[in-house]
């Protein structure tokens, strides 16, 4: 024990001998650099001095701390510097762009450099376009232990001299902010990475409670809200990063640049963006209720098309109607083409007016006139064969009239498909704008829906539904014109007379007899409802459909009951006149079904008789003198307007008028022998109603006889009571059927030239020969028919009571066997016709 206690105190000892020995060492070469020179010794610190004078492998001595001022360094990050840029197509930045100078004297500008302490020094300014801030390098002096303490008194200064001086951004009005750097911010140009609010703060370290990482980041803003992952209640795995969200993005920004790289209790916080979840709960909800959510929408499209396109496409019907872009309804403009343009480039004489053909003219013209000044009550239906003149009949009986539309069924029914048909109803209507696609696509949708969700939706729209709307809108339009006129008119009238309507709210109140007043503005507007009633007739629209039903096939029959049905909600309504010009004679009972319980005011037009047609050829070849043989001719052609304009424009091109009759005639042949004796008649797609023997019953009689006795050729053997031929023959302008008294009466040809084409057809006699031998064979086997059933009779008669018949039985089976012999007679003579015929086909056959 007591050489223990010997050896510790001799271990002091020699301790105290080291440090005294030591500290005379130090104090001898500290003199010894104190007596250099001023310019050999140079500047040194204390530390500096300490560490020469030290021995290698000595300890410093206990007691001895000496800190000497230094040049420090640190960074202030300054906010709304720049336009932030949040993705690739945000351009503000172009509209602001800054240059180094520019940017170094906004610094200068934010930052005083007078009146700051630690020898505050900007040293340099580093640019954070994307994040609309700059990062501010600056020097000061500083021992390093208030290194800290003297940066952050730096930045308040900073941060009250820019609030005293609010320094506004340009772009935005709003003033920069300054913050103190803490951690070593990140300098990256990533492409794909923009400021967002939200910040994900990875732990290089242990985790850091969330009370003090709210501290650090509430510095720069408002934070919406702090979560750590994982989540640390439901997950045994530590926290590994927060994601920290903002209510600004220049708040995360800023604690982005200044915490990032910064070290709380030994952890280093990684601050980065956080990408926006675009979460939405209404998006969601749509999404996962389709069955709801699709027919919602529907509606909503629906009625933002109803808001907005429909105005606009009532504006464009109306001023179609109105003729309100058509320049040659202003007089002004066509005095001006005739003065300038007319004089300069003239053009050639314009042919004789159409409607001169008609000595019925001013009659009918006149009729029509009538119609349209008295109140909508029917339809106006101006009937006659193609080429009659009806068009340009209604067109000139409707010259003066302004609120007038036309649609012309012609194009309607060579439009290829539905698609094509909605454009062009529409282009003549002026409806715009006009979606075709929307058709399809609302299919396309509604299959869709069909097969994610099993039902159907209802929001398929065909063709027709388009067709509907685009009829309804042009209704609305009609009926809005004639009100919209009569009150023009009454305000051009008494200008006075129109106040607001705040005017007459403020005479109403301060009237002092209130009931009165209610009672004479009551009658007022009982008045001017029923002023309201009585339109000037002039002002109401006038709707021509030309062509109707110029072609009646399955694909354009529910184009003609969708006209016909709208035209007659047009009278019902009495929105506006509407008058049909046709060449079908079927055309009346569609409308008839249509408008039931009315009688039409029809106008039939014929042909013009040949003084007239005589007339209008010389006035369309320039001549007053009339030849014999033009005479003739036209004569032969007829007052057919097309064939009149056919045989005068074959003149015109140097041809001689017989040869022109000629080519006219030969044509209406080809045309009788394809559609009425030939394969067009025959053929099963055609699906005629007629046979070649029933129109060549027809030709026979026509070439003699101007016309035949519909009742008698009714009931001949060929047709048996049946009118479906007949009719059939009709519509396709084969013969034309004159009526009496509203009923059938007799029949013609379907053209005035097929009188001369039938007398050439039954003029040849080798085919007049093939067409009786076809003729007299169908006769034959009708009449072999009509025996066979009777011998089955006499027969089934014969059988009764085994064979003997009584009296009564015997008469019926002696009138079938009267029946059986002339019936005999017939087939006879069919087949003696038959052979006579071939005889001719041989004889008068000649080669050619």
């Amino acid at each position: 024990m007591l050489a223990r206690i010997v050896t510790s105190e001799w271990a002091q000892c020699n301790t105290l001998a080291g440090s005294f020995r030591h500290q005379t060492i130090l104090i001898s070469r500290t003199r010894s650099v104190l007596r250099q020179p001023h310019s050999t010794r140079g500047f040194r610190t204390s530390r500096n001095l300490f560490e020469e004078i030290k021995e290698p492998g000595s300890f410093p001595v206990q007691g001895l701390t000496t800190e000497v001022a230094q040049l420090q360094s640190a960074m202030l990050y300054l906010d709304n510097v720049f336009p932030l840029r949040l993705n690739k197509l945000d351009i503000r930045q172009l509209l602001f762009r800054s240059t180094r100078h520019s940017l170094e004297a906004k610094a200068h500008k934010s930052i005083p450099t007078e009146g700051m302490p630690h020898n505050f020094k900007i040293a340099d300014v580093i640019p954070r376009k994307k994040d609309g801030g700059a990062l501010v390098k600056f020097t000061f002096t500083s021992t390093p232990s208030e290194k800290k303490e003297a940066g952050k008194e730096i930045t308040s200064k900073v941060f009250s001299y820019i609030e005293n001086h609010s320094t506004l951004a340009a772009f935005n009005f709003q003033p920069m902010r300054a913050f103190y750097v803490k951690g070593q911010p990140f300098l990256e140009d990533l492409v794909a990475r923009y400021p967002t609010q939200r910040l994900r703060v990875e732990f290089q370290g242990s985790p850091v409670e969330i009370e003090k990482l709210y501290k650090q980041m509430r510095t720069y803003g408002r934070i919406h809200d702090i979560s750590m992952y994982p989540n640390p209640i439901t997950s045994k795995d530590p926290v590994r990063y927060a994601i920290v969200n903002f209510t600004k993005v220049r708040s995360a920004t800023s604690a982005r640049n200044c915490l990032h790289g910064h070290v709380v209790e030994g952890t280093r916080l990684n601050v980065l963006y956080e990408q926006q979840l675009n979460t939405n709960v209404v998006k969601d909800w749509i999404v996962g209720h389709p069955r709801i959510s699709i027919p919602i929408i529907a509606a909503l499209v629906a009625a933002v098309t109803y808001a907005i396109f429909d105005p606009i496409r009532v504006f464009f019907i109306t001023s179609k109607v109105t003729h309100r872009f058509n320049l040659d309804e202003y007089a002004f403009y066509r005095w001006l083409r005739s003065e300038t343009w007319a004089r300069l480039m003239p053009t050639e004489r314009e042919p004789a007016n159409r409607q001169s053909v008609w000595t019925e003219d001013s009659e009918q013209i006149e009729r029509l006139k009538s119609w349209v000044q008295e109140k909508p009550e029917t339809f106006g239906i101006v009937s006659g064969p193609k080429g009659s003149g009806k068009s340009a009949l209604v067109m000139t009986a409707m010259e003066g009239r302004r609120n007038k539309i036309l649609i012309d069924c012609e194009e309607l029914s060579n439009a290829r498909n539905k698609s094509e048909l909605t454009k062009m109803l529409a282009k003549e209507v002026g409806y715009f704008p006009l979606f075709t696609w929307m058709s399809s696509m609302s299919g396309l949708i509604e299959t869709l829906v069909t097969a994610t969700t099993g039902q159907k939706a209802g929001l398929s729209s065909s063709p027709d539904s388009q067709i509907q709307d685009i009829l309804e809108t042009l209704a609305i339009s009609l009926r809005e014109i004639a009100p919209k006129q009569k009150s023009e008119k009454d305000r051009k009238e008494n200008p006075s007379g129109s106040k607001s309507i705040f005017d007459r709210l403020l005479e109403f109140i301060n009237s002092s007899d209130a009931k009165e007043k209610i009672h004479t503005l009551e009658e007022k507007a009982n008045l001017h409802s029923n002023k309201e009633n009585s339109y000037n007739k002039e002002d109401i629209p006038v709707v021509v459909i030309d062509n109707f039903m110029y072609r009646e096939t399955a694909k354009n029959a529910s184009l003609w009951e969708e006209l016909a049905n709208w035209s007659s909600i047009l009278i019902e309504n009495e929105i506006a006149h509407v008058i049909f010009i046709t060449a079908n004679p079927g055309a009346s009972r569609l409308l008839s079904r249509a408008l039931p319980g009315k009688s039409f005011s029809t106008i039939i037009l014929a042909d013009a008789p040949t003084e007239m047609a005589l007339m209008f050829v010389t006035k369309q070849l320039g001549t007053d003198e009339v030849d014999e043989k033009l005479s003739g001719i036209v004569d032969a052609l007829g007052g057919r307007l097309t064939e009149l304009e056919l045989l005068t424009a074959k003149i015109k091109a140097h041809m001689e008028p017989e040869v022109a009759f000629n080519e006219i005639v030969s044509r209406n042949i080809i045309e009788i022998l394809k559609y009425g004796l030939g394969d067009v008649a025959q053929s099963a797609d055609s699906r005629a109603e007629w046979t070649p023997s029933q129109f060549w019953a027809i030709v026979k009689g026509l070439s003699d006889q101007t016309s035949l006795n519909y009742d008698e050729l009714k009931w001949t053997p060929l047709f048996n009571g049946d009118e479906n031929p007949l009719r059939e023959m009709e519509r396709a302008e084969m013969i034309t059927i004159v009526h009496h008294d509203g009923r059938p009466y007799s029949i013609r040809p379907g053209k005035p030239v097929f009188y001369t084409a039938f007398k050439r057809l039954t003029a040849d006699s080798v085919f007049a020969a093939s067409m009786d031998i076809e003729y007299n064979t169908q006769l034959r086997k009708i009449a072999e028919t009509n025996i066979a059933k009777y011998e089955d009779n006499i027969i089934s008669l014969s059988n009764v009571y085994y064979g003997r018949p009584p009296r009564e039985i015997n008469n019926r089976i002696r009138a079938l066997l009267a029946k059986v012999e002339k019936t005999q007679k017939l087939i006879e003579e069919y087949e003696t016709n038959i052979n006579e015929a071939k005889k001719i086909i041989s004889k008068d056959w000649q080669d050619e």
